[in-house]
């Protein structure tokens, strides 16, 4: 014998032993008594054994015939866990493996949040977290060491990538508290003539995005101090070495220095930065929406409290600086 045996030509012969007669057994399964003949015939010939004796009425199993019977009903029994067990499988969220990068100031303070509902929540992923500078996750995700990152960098030069917008919000002015009756309702040149400038690096997006608005401003400030993270940059700031330019994600980062610091708008005309989502095209297409959305929840949820509590006067601003799909661009910073 070669191959199995067709489960359906089986299942009939043992209907046909159960019933005792190839008629009731064609009843049973609604097919022509013919029908239920051939398929009895086809079953001994792939067992290789007879099944029935035909000659006594009702019919009679051989021991073949009651093996075949007894081991059906196992086997019908096995086939109904098995289809149960895919159903309740189906029914489970599907796990997922997600190699997600962050920069340092999302990561700090949005990003334990949505770490939690990511490997906890209603898409159980399989996540390994990366935290870094902007430019390091773009050249990760160019060569697949990621599947996606949260980033303030749009990376334009680079194709097939898809954006979600996350969160827009504006730069502002960091003073030692000492300084904030001195620099209020100073433009930014008399602010940068009278007191240095402590800057991000130029390896961090941020402090790309700073210099640039600077060099738009025709502003040449010597450079000094200058730091990859919000935490050293604002540390500097409160103990009097200068002032800065930030975001109140990075305030929340450094929060540790935030007693020693005076938070105002920055000078017109202001600027901003937006985060947000990029995956490569057509990777986790299905996925990266849900987790664009569960980051803005986290954010609604934890990060704008903590924003309006350490700068109230954003207050008012807050809730647009949550980006859903398809929204207006929030107007910049005065």
């Amino acid at each position: 014998m070669t191959g199995l045996p067709d489960l359906r030509t089986l299942e009939i012969a043992a209907t046909v032993i159960e019933e005792g007669s190839m008629s009731a057994a064609g009843d049973r399964l609604k097919l022509t008594q013919s029908a239920v003949s051939q398929a009895t015939k086809r079953a001994e010939q792939q067992i290789g054994a007879t099944l029935i004796y035909r000659e006594k009425r009702p019919l009679v199993p051989t021991d073949a015939g009651r093996v075949l019977v007894a081991r059906m009903r196992e086997l019908s029994h096995h086939v109904e866990r098995t289809i149960e067990e895919i159903r309740a499988a189906a029914a489970k969220p599907e796990r997922l493996d997600l190699r997600l990068g962050m920069i340092d100031t999302f990561a700090s303070t949005v990003g334990p949040h949505l770490v939690r509902e990511l490997m906890e929540g209603a898409m159980t992923l399989r996540l390994s977290a990366f935290s870094g500078l902007a430019p390091a996750h773009s050249e990760a995700l160019a060569r697949h060491a990621i599947d996606a990152v949260v980033t303030s960098d749009m990376m334009d030069g680079m194709d097939d990538l898809e954006r979600f917008p996350l969160f827009r919000e504006p730069f502002v002015l960091v003073v030692p508290l000492k300084l904030a009756a001195k620099v209020a309702n100073k433009s930014l040149p008399e602010l940068l003539s009278q007191h240095r400038l402590v800057r991000y690096s130029a390896r961090s997006h941020t402090g790309m995005q700073i210099e640039r608005h600077l060099r738009r401003l025709s502003l040449d400030h010597p450079q000094a101090l200058s730091f990859d993270t919000s935490d050293s940059l604002l540390a500097m700031v409160a103990s009097g070495m200068g002032i800065a330019i930030t975001t109140p994600l990075c305030l929340l980062q450094g929060g540790l220095h935030r007693s020693g610091l005076e938070v105002l708008p920055l000078p017109r005309p202001g600027f901003s930065r937006e985060l947000f989502l990029i995956t490569r095209r057509g990777e986790i297409s299905g996925l990266a929406p849900r987790i664009a959305q569960a980051a803005r929840n986290q954010m609604r949820r934890h990060t704008l409290p903590q924003i309006a509590a350490q700068i109230p006067w954003l207050a008012e601003r807050l809730q647009a600086m949550v980006v859903e799909p398809d929204q207006p661009e929030m107007p910049q910073a005065e």
